[in-house]
């Protein structure tokens, strides 16, 4: 078998493999999927919180990363307030 087949035997694997797994991966959420009409207000309301929370949480953390950084190079540059 040459090279050139092995690759095209490759890559029509991983066009197989990902077509197989598309449609699992692009579904929704379990919750989303088996909504539950009769839930009530509380429920959306909890998830409409923990959605920003999650969204918020890069930011918080990449925010976070560049005050320590700003504080340690204050702290080691010369003439800096103790």
């Amino acid at each position: 078998m040459s090279e050139r087949s092995k690759r095209m035997l490759r890559v029509a694997a991983a066009v197989l493999l990902l077509a197989a797994l598309l449609p699992v991966i692009a579904s929704a959420c379990p919750l989303c999927k088996e909504e539950n009409p009769n839930a009530g207000p509380g429920l959306w309301q909890g998830m409409f919180w923990s959605i920003l929370l999650m969204l918020s949480m890069p930011f918080a953390a990449a925010g976070t990363v560049v005050t320590l950084i700003l504080r340690a190079r204050r702290r080691q540059s010369p003439g800096a307030r103790p």
